[in-house]
């Protein structure tokens, strides 16, 4: 099946005029020069940055719509965004932040009121309106106080070595006090606008020519959306985009690399692609039968079959990149004897029945037919079903209502998932809850790698997932295109820097 569906895939690029006509504007992105053309997969479902999941919002909206106090750098490097400067206090509870003049894009001037009001926002545990994990986040700070118009004080419970990255994320947007229009409206203050939402198409940005800093390289930015991932690498193909921000099939790296017209960046990511099981209900709240799951899956094969090896095995939820990793794929490598084992142990020796959601992600989409017959092979049967993004979203994110699914959590030093119980895997370890706790309260980032490094094996061993593969940040873009952000650090991808020469 995945053989036919490839050489449907190859020989749709020779009809790329044909294929996507029909769904795409007819003239190449390079006619307009003002005009930066970007290509995903994922439409937004709305513009509620804090109050929807995913991270389709955040890749259109923070740092280009939507700014922090703090902003986060393509090498990893954490700078001030709307805060101008900021210092700690020696006992490492206080952080006082000076602001910038500013300007939101209505035109009314940033205030520190402005950023009490958005923080109180995650830290009223009444306020429904943001999300759950962005409230985890900033879960250490007591209070924030404004100072005088351009001084704000954020007051901690106890130390959190995380606190300053989360100020760079969605969780820490600073929006203007009194917004209420969230999901329709986005009125921020960064080095675009938001224009025109075309749904079903497009979202337009314009640029903000009185950002307080550097000016955007391009006027407008045109984030296109082809759910077909066919017609998504046609339409780079055809050069009716700028730049392709992922290439769906890694297999088609080759492709693009031996057009003279276009250029192929590809960098690193803190995408892990996770086989989530619901920890809650049965046969997954049995630590033997996840141990199993992990054990019947090849990851070699795996990454081969479902990205052409553009993947690194883990063994954990923690990238490659990060102080704290450790190796741990040899905890459970491929033992399909060894899985038969441990179902038999945890009390399922002739398998069982599970349903795997499947949402429309090219990673997913390439893997479940091998993880389906992986599974097939120590005795558990597995029915693959399609979910559109939305009901993912609802159902599998929100309402735990699911066995097994496939997807990509992208969010830097996000271990912290996992010790909330309330999270959709359903995990909950005392154990790792604290290690977690002690990681964040550390005094010093040595202190802080060995806390996670511990809470990693901890992961492992429990298993409340599987660990597939991290992903690769592979892009294409025309010649002549520059700045295109090559590493992904975080919710964002900043355009302000892209320009067509």
């Amino acid at each position: 099946m995945k053989t036919k569906r490839i050489v449907k895939f190859c020989g749709a690029l020779l009809a790329a005029s044909v294929a996507v006509g029909s769904t795409l504007v007819a003239a190449p992105a390079s006619a307009v020069s003002d005009t930066l053309v970007l290509g995903f997969s994922l439409e937004p479902l709305n513009l509620d940055i804090s109050g929807t999941a995913g991270q389709a919002i955040p890749q259109v909206l923070l740092n280009n719509v939507y700014e922090g106090l703090l902003r986060i750098e393509p090498d990893g490097k954490i700078v001030p965004g709307l805060a101008k400067s900021y210092s700690q206090s020696k006992d490492g509870l206080t952080w006082t932040f000076k602001l910038r003049e500013v300007k939101f894009h209505d035109g009314r001037s940033l205030s520190s009121a402005d950023v009490v009001w958005s923080f109180n926002r995650v830290l009223n545990p009444n306020d429904l309106s943001v999300l759950p994990a962005q409230k985890a986040e900033f879960k250490s700070v007591s209070s924030v106080t404004a100072k005088g118009p351009d001084t704000v004080v954020l007051a901690l419970k106890e130390r959190s070595n995380d606190l300053l990255f989360s100020l760079t994320q969605r969780g820490g947007v600073i929006f203007k006090a009194g917004t209420t229009n969230m999901a329709t409206e986005a009125n921020g203050t960064g080095p675009y606008k938001f224009k025109k939402w075309n749904r079903g198409n497009n979202i337009m940005l314009a640029r903000n020519d009185e950002y307080w800093g550097p000016s955007a390289k391009t006027k407008n930015v045109v984030f296109r959306y082809i759910l077909d991932t066919t017609a998504l690498s046609n339409a780079m193909l055809t050069m009716q985009l700028d730049v392709l921000t992922a290439v769906a099939e890694p297999r088609l790296l080759s492709t693009f690399k031996k057009n003279k017209k276009l250029q192929v960046y590809s960098g690193t990511t803190n995408c892990e692609v996770v086989l989530s099981m619901n920890n809650s209900r049965a046969p997954f709240n049995n630590k033997f039968v996840r141990q199993a799951v992990r054990s019947a899956i090849d990851k070699d094969a795996l990454i081969k079959t479902a990205v052409a090896g553009y993947g690194t095995k883990i063994g954990s939820f923690v990238p490659p990149t990060d102080p704290w990793y450790e190796d741990l794929s040899a905890l459970f490598p491929y033992d399909t004897k060894k899985a038969k084992q441990l179902l038999a142990k945890g009390g399922y020796p002739n398998g069982f029945d599970v349903q795997l959601d499947v949402p429309p992600v090219f990673y997913a989409l390439d893997s479940q037919e091998f993880i389906a017959a992986s599974l097939k092979k120590v005795g558990i049967n597995v029915t693959l079903k399609p979910v559109a993004w939305g009901e993912w979203i609802d159902r599998v994110f929100l309402k735990a209502n699911y066995d097994m699914s496939i997807v990509c959590h992208v969010e830097r030093n996000d271990m912290g998932i996992y010790a909330d119980p309330n999270y959709y895997f359903k995990y909950n370890s005392a154990e790792y809850q604290n290690l977690i706790k002690k990681a964040g309260n550390a005094r010093d980032a040595a202190a802080q790698a060995g806390h996670l490094k511990k809470a990693a094996r901890v992961l492992a061993e429990d298993s409340p997932s599987d660990w597939l593969w991290l992903l690769g940040n592979n892009q294409v873009a025309r010649k002549g295109v520059t700045g295109v952000p090559i590493n992904s650090v975080g919710d964002a991808y900043s355009v302000a820097s892209i320009a067509k020469n």
